[in-house]
């Protein structure tokens, strides 16, 4: 019977396609490659290392690192246990942080030597906290060097078998976009499920290479290093989204599969040069984590002169809800269908479940759902309704299954007791030649409660004035839905992922107004 803890599925990638290649590291000082038997034997030692310092089966281990070397074989040790990998956002300020590692009971914290500081901070007098891992130099109390636990595997690398329903691989937390970051508890039958699932759409040609591009403290991010272990892939793991770094990589390093979010979409086709940049490698250039605004998807189609392919999910499925499926059309403006094994639907505000073409609220169910928000039972009990996970996302399915996302729940604009969506100007300010980047909000008023407003960014060299939008939106928009401010911005606020914080801009103008 196949050990049903996610970090055997290193074990069976050598049993079933041998020694190879496995991690192509580019960072900053050049090129690394390690193979796949090199990485287990770190994570075994690692894991070996770890319970050495104290760390039992089901503790909490942190991690505050950029997408480092080390972190695929820091994944896998720490699930081998049966411990749980916290990976923290580490851009995430020193309060920030400490909110996370207080809320989770982290036990142990791995960061690497420029963020060191960040992270003596926010642990500094927290009891749970016994010990930092380093990589690199560093000085401080309670630090122990990262290399100091790979020295031996004394026989306990042994991947332990969990009880896949009940045990925690990943804790993660919410990127806060709608609120303060919740915990959310991903167990081992989450990401068996999502490995399993996934490889049935996307599939994934032995030798593939991913190029993952996202950060790993994003579950965006570790499915992309850890769902290539079941199909023989290739990792090649980059430093920070640079996306002339990325176009230059994918084509010297011959990617195969690409995933992006729709702002490193937007990044990539403002230094797309067709002259050096050759694309012919990609088999799936692939786009999600965020709304993907239907101009952006033409010009990046256009430009790169192939199909853009879409998928949905959220943190608390652990990865894909929906992908769009390679053989059948892909639908303008979809993210395809349920993964195999998932049961969608969309449903009103009672939770009626709603016809193909109406507007409702996603809602999910299946083996993939999260195991709740930690410490949070009511937060839990209003995402989870008679087993199906309520998305907060607004969308609609079509006769044959394919998920369109219109909104979000919580941006809904509420006028005069009239529903807003934001996203019908958004697609408008998209397709003005001047605009980047936007984000429709709702401002007070005290006529209707609340008004429409927009923010946006402008394309480099490009210039337009709050009249001149407002007069554009008044020519394609009913004067009750069309924003009646606009506020231009520099740049907008986001999340490490690069997805928009309209709850940010909410309260940056609001400030303003």
């Amino acid at each position: 019977m196949e050990n049903s803890n996610i970090s055997s599925i290193l074990d069976l990638n050598i049993e079933t396609y041998g020694e190879y290649d496995y991690l192509i590291y580019l960072g900053y000082e050049g090129e690394k490659i390690l193979t796949n038997r090199e990485i287990l034997v770190r994570a075994r030692r690692f894991s070996v290392g770890l319970q050495k310092i104290g760390v039992k089966r089901g503790d909490i281990v942190g991690s505050v690192l950029s997408n480092v070397l080390e972190i695929i074989e820091i994944i896998n040790g720490i699930n081998r246990m049966g411990a749980t990998y916290l990976p923290i956002i580490y851009m995430l300020t020193a309060a920030e942080i400490r909110y996370i590692l207080k809320d989770s009971g982290c036990k142990v914290i791995l960061t690497e030597a420029n963020l060191l500081p960040k992270v003596l901070e926010a642990a500094k007098g927290l009891p749970s906290v016994e010990r930092i891992v380093l990589i690199g130099e560093g000085e401080g109390d309670n630090i122990v060097p990262y290399e100091s636990l790979l020295t031996e595997d004394d026989g306990r690398g042994d991947a332990v078998d969990v009880d896949p329903d009940r045990e925690i691989a990943v804790l993660m937390y919410t990127s806060g976009t709608t609120g303060f970051p919740k915990g959310v508890l991903l167990s081992h039958r989450t990401f068996r499920f999502q490995f399993t699932s996934g490889q049935m759409v996307w599939g994934g040609k032995v030798g593939g290479r991913v190029l993952t591009t996202v950060p790993m403290n994003h579950i965006y991010g570790v499915l992309s290093i850890t769902e290539g272990n079941k199909g023989g892939g290739v990792c090649v793991v980059m430093q920070p989204f640079d996306p002339r770094r990325v176009l230059d990589v994918i084509r010297d390093y011959k990617a195969n599969y690409v995933s992006v979010v729709p702002t490193m979409l937007i990044y990539l086709l403002m230094v797309h040069k067709p002259e050096i940049d050759d694309l012919s490698s990609l088999v799936l250039l692939i786009c999600s984590g965020g709304p993907l605004a239907m101009e952006t998807l033409n010009q990046a189609q256009r430009a790169f002169k192939m199909e853009i392919t879409q998928g949905y999910g959220c943190t608390e499925v652990g990865g894909s809800i929906t992908r769009q499926r390679l053989d059948r059309p892909r639908k303008p403006g979809s993210v395809g269908a349920a993964l195999p094994g998932i049961a969608l639907k969309i449903v009103d505000f009672q939770g009626k479940a709603l016809p193909p073409g109406e507007e409702g609220e996603i809602v999910c169910r299946g083996d993939c759902l999260m195991n709740g928000y930690l410490n949070k039972p009511q937060e839990t009990a209003s995402a989870i309704i008679d087993g199906w996970l309520h998305t907060g996302d607004l969308g609609r399915l079509d006769e044959d299954g394919d998920l369109f996302i219109t909104g979000r729940l919580k941006d809904l604009i509420i006028k005069g007791g009239e529903n807003i969506d934001p996203g019908v100007a958004e697609g408008w300010l998209y397709k003005h030649p001047a605009i980047w980047e936007c984000a429709v909000i709702a401002i007070p008023d005290p006529k209707y409660h609340e008004e429409v407003a927009a923010a946006v960014t402008l394309k480099p060299g490009m210039k337009a004035t709050e009249e001149e939008l407002l007069a554009y939106l008044g020519e394609h928009l009913h004067p009750f839905v069309a924003p009646k401010k606009i506020f231009i911005f520099d740049a907008l606020p986001k999340t490490g992922l690069g997805k928009i914080l309209k709850r940010e801009i909410r309260r940056i103008v609001h400030e303003q107004i």
